[in-house]
């Protein structure tokens, strides 16, 4: 018995310890049966705001929430980035929204509050 919480309370920090050093401002996911590709290089992955006339296969989603000091390049490239690790030719801007809610953000001169916002996007490959 003593060992079996041993071993839960072990797996519990490392799954904790994991998610602390991932970063919450983006990320992908694989949709559950989309094919899987090797990565291709960020220089070469498109960004669109409108779904292609060309036959093509989504992947996965991908997705950032950037801060007010983040430029747009960096937003850009990071999306890029994402694409390209599943794979893809291009991503597909479906949503870029603010939200209602307030976050507050901390620095040496105090508080500032920002709402938050989302930019989701569906990497694509084409066929």
């Amino acid at each position: 018995m003593t060992k079996r919480w041993i071993c839960l309370l072990a797996a519990s920090a490392l799954a904790f310890g994991t998610l602390a050093c991932y970063p919450y401002y983006s990320g992908e996911r694989y949709f559950p049966r989309a094919p899987r590709f090797e990565p291709t290089h960020p220089d070469h992955v498109r960004l669109l705001r409108y779904a292609p006339r060309r036959p093509h296969i989504q992947l996965g989603e991908v997705w950032i929430r950037p801060e007010p000091g983040m430029s747009r390049r960096y937003v850009e490239n990071s999306l890029r980035a994402r694409g390209a690790a599943l794979g893809a030719d291009a991503v597909v801007i479906v949503e870029d929204r603010y939200f209602n809610r307030y976050v507050a953000r901390y620095s040496w001169y105090g508080r500032r509050y920002y709402r938050e916002r989302v930019i989701v996007g569906i990497a694509i490959r084409y066929r």
